[in-house]
Formats: C-alpha cells, structure tokens, sequence
C-alpha cells in the first residue's frame, strides 16, 4: 500500500510538472499579446487625454507623437490651421518658438565640428559689427556665453528686438544692429538670463562664417542630414512648404492670427517644421546619430547643465535640463510665438520622447500647456493624469468689468456735466479727478515694468490683455478729466 501510495504521488508530481510547463509556456507566449493590449488601453487613455483636452482649451490644430528608443508609438493630428482651415496632418508646419534655439546650437556646433569656430573666442571675432554701448563689454562676449545665456544681455532687450515681422533677407544682421544701444545688464558670463538677442547673435554669426544665409545653411546642414522635408527657416521657404499661420486667443477663444513671419526671428523661435520633422529631429537626439547631428561629445555638451535656471533647472546649449545625472533627467525645451505654442521632450535613461505642436497663443494660457505636457508624462508612466484645469480668462473678464464700470460712470459725469446743477465737495471732485488722471498715463507703464515686456510683445502674446488695458486707460482719462471739470466749474 506504500509503495502504490509512493507512485501515484510520483505519478501525480509529474503530472503537476508539466501542467506547470504549460502553463509558463503559455504565459510567454501570451506575453506580447499582453503587452499589445496593455499599450492599447495606454494609447486609447492617451487619446481621449488629448482629445478632451484640445476641446475643453479651444485649441483649433494640434499634432503630438512619442517617440521610444527608434519606434513611433504614438503620432496623431487633430483640427486645422490657417483662414482656410486646412486639415492638421504629420506633415503640416507648425512655428517651433524657442525650440528653434536648439537648432541654431545644432547649426553653431556644426561649425565647432569642422574647427570653424571655438566656443570660447569672443564672438566679436567672427561677427566684427556686433556691438553693444559699452564696446568693451560687447568684446568679451564669447560664443559659449551666447549659447548658455550667459551674456549679459537682458530679457527685455532681447524682446525688444523680437517678433518685429521682417520679411527683408538681411532681418538677422538688421535685429544685431539694433543690439548697438544696448546696455548689459549682468557681466558676461556671470548670470543666466534667457534673451532671444543671443540667439539672433549666433545666427549673425553663422552667417558671417559659412558665407551663407541662415536660412540656406540650416537647410544644407541641419534639416537636410534630419530629413526634414516641411522645414524652413524663412518666410518663403516656410510657406512654400505648407506653412500657415495659427490663432491668438481673446477670451479664451481662437482668432485668426494676423501676425506676419519674422525673418529675423528664425533664429530663436521662427523655425516651422512638422511633427513628422521632429520625430526625425527627435529620433536623431535619441541616438546621438553622428550622421544627422554632430559627434558625441558635442551633443553631450550641448545637454550638459552649464548654468542653473532653478531649484532643479539648468540650461544647456539651446536645451533646457531638469534632474541632471539622475534616472529622472528630462531635456526638454518649449516654445511659444503670438499664435503658437510648443514643446519637445525625452528621457535620457529610458531612451523615449515626445513632440507637442499647437497653434494657438496666449501668455497666460501657457501654464494650462504645461499641465497638459505632465499629463502625457503621467499616462506614459502609468500613471493617473492630474487633467489641466479648463483655461478661464479671469482677468480679462475682471478688466471688461471694471472697463463697464468707468464706461457708466463716465456716461453719469457726462450727464451730470449737462446738467449744471451746483454739487457739493467740488475741491475733492477735483483733486480725485487729478489722481485719476495721473493713473491713466501710468497704467501702461506700469503693465510694461510689473510684465518686464515691451509693449508691443504685451500687444502680440496677450492682444485681449493689451485693448482692455488702453480702453481702461482712456475712460480713467476722461473720468479725470471730467471730475476735474466739475470740480472747477464753479471755483472752490
């Protein structure tokens, strides 16, 4: 009886073994399947993400891929762009804003490569008519410095020399000429400050070294290798190849943009190319392809956190860096014009990335883009996406309120004026009327100053903002001037 209790156990023992080989066969096999599945449901989440997302913010176009090691898996488009509302597609250019900063580095780091050009000369060595006010400052200046903004030259003056809509061919020089009255702000080399004068600066001086066009070279050296067929760097080349331009937003609401291309502003944020451009730009980044971009070590530098913009932020070549040196590093950089709103991202350690392109603008809309960037981080991570808070235009419609107010009260004064009746505390009518006065002429000012922004930038990336705020203006005038009117009328 033992022994045949012995053998059905060894009888039963095999039997379980190879129920248990089965059953791990079966699993391995099933695992792509599994897999399949699981980045189904992962892109299906991502969809609607986008989807609600693009809806709930009034976004007319959109075109957004991800890019893993050297494989799409993920690229759609969503609406349309331009006055004819053409249909988004892969192939449809969207301006790039500030990441076309990392293909003026690319084009500067191509002439380092074949020893044209060393990052620490001064770049008044190879660009001889760059000068700021104090022409020895401007002398010391060196290249590496324009690179990592570094260079002394400030925000604003870098925006008072932006998004003027030159369509001259000499737009890139005319912008460096306009640099000659230019105070620095900080000592070379001393302070990060982000100025879109030092890439306009980079791109005077590729032109000076290669002989060409900024436009020809970077077709010749940088779009070209990238195979990016919808790419341009001028107005001519950007609209032959399917360029059309987006929409400011008032209110919230999309508004045919009429803001015409910048030939001077490709450099630093001009660029247009299309999301299947960038996943080619995009793809090269993530090899480190020697035959598309440059060699190794100076990609390596161009993503080297040279200066810190943060608690966690630096500021490489053209390349923003987050969490350096660890396995959560982040190179990414995002770009915005008056009617267009960018970004492009990838993960060092885990070899992915993604391109986002929209063509809708407004400086105070950005935030709701950057939650929205986060989100598509999450989901790629498998995680729950905190989802962006639907973009309300509080201030405006706190500015049209106030705006309604002084309108009635202007239409009482006005009244009131007609009328002649004798009115009490004429003396303070007065001195309030002088006071509001004063405030109307300060108002714009003020919005300049608090904004650190030339007027006509407050004009182009927030144009809601900017009427609301000279209509303010005017009726704060005329409430002034006609209390002081009344409070005069009869002597004190």
């Amino acid at each position: 009886m033992v022994f045949c209790n012995e053998q059905f156990q060894e009888v039963g023992c095999k039997v379980k073994r190879k129920w248990f080989i089965a059953v791990i066969i079966l699993f391995l096999f099933s695992l792509p399947a599994l897999q399949v599945l699981a980045q189904n449901a992962k892109t299906e989440e991502l969809h609607s993400y986008i989807e609600t997302f693009l809806t709930e913010n009034r976004i007319p176009g959109a075109s957004i891929s991800i890019v893993k090691d050297d494989e799409v898996i993920y690229s759609e488009s969503f609406g349309v762009t331009g006055g004819e509302k053409t249909k988004v597609t892969a192939n449809t250019p969207f301006l790039l804003g500030s990441i076309s900063k990392s293909f003026t580095s690319l084009g500067v780091l191509k002439l380092v490569e074949k020893g044209f050009v060393h990052l620490d000369d001064p770049v008044i060595q190879y660009v001889p008519y760059f000068t700021l006010k104090d022409k020895d400052s401007s002398s010391k200046i060196t290249v590496k410095q324009l690179l990592t903004q570094t260079s002394g030259i400030s925000t604003y003056d870098g925006m008072a020399i932006s998004d003027l809509g030159s369509n001259e061919r000499t737009a890139i020089r005319n912008n460096v000429d306009l640099l000659s009255k230019t105070e620095l702000t900080e000592s070379p080399g001393t302070k990060h400050q982000y100025s879109n004068a030092n890439y306009s600066i980079l791109a005077a001086l590729i032109e000076e070294v290669s002989g060409q066009s900024y436009s020809e070279f970077m077709d010749e050296q940088v779009f070209s290798p990238l195979e990016m067929k919808h790419a341009g760097a001028d107005g001519d080349k950007a609209k032959e190849r399917g360029y059309q331009s987006g929409y400011q937003s008032w209110f919230g609401f999309p508004v045919k943009s009429n803001v015409p291309y910048d030939n001077g502003g490709a450099p630093y944020g001009y660029i247009t190319a299309s999301s299947n451009d960038m996943v080619n730009y995009l793809k090269a980044l993530l090899q480190k392809d020697e035959d598309k971009l440059v060699r190794e070590e100076l990609v390596d530098l161009a993503f080297t956190p040279h200066t810190q913009t943060g608690e966690t932020r630096y500021y490489g070549f053209g390349w923003r860096i987050t969490d350096p040196y660890s396995k959560e590093e982040m190179i990414w950089h995002s770009g915005s014009t008056p009617d267009s709103r960018t970004d492009i991202f990838f993960y060092p350690t885990s070899n992915w990335g993604a391109i986002i392109l929209t063509n809708k603008e407004h400086i105070l809309e950005e935030a709701a883009l950057i939650h929205f960037r986060n989100g598509i981080i999450s989901i790629m991570n498998g995680e729950t996406p905190i989802n962006a808070e639907k973009n309300t235009p509080i201030i405006q419609v706190l500015t049209l309120v106030i705006v309604l107010i002084l309108a009635y009260v202007f239409a009482r004064l006005l009244f009131k004026m007609k009328l002649k009746q004798p009115i009490k505390h004429q003396k303070m009518l007065f001195i309030i009327g002088v006071i509001i006065t004063l405030l109307s002429m300060i108002i714009i000012p003020m919005l300049i100053y608090f904004t650190s922004s030339p007027w006509h930038s407050i004009k182009l990336f927030a144009p809601d903002v900017a009427l609301l705020t000279v209509v303010l203006s005017i009726l704060l005038f005329g409430n002034g001037i006609l209390l002081m009117l009344i409070g005069k009328r009869n002597k004190f």
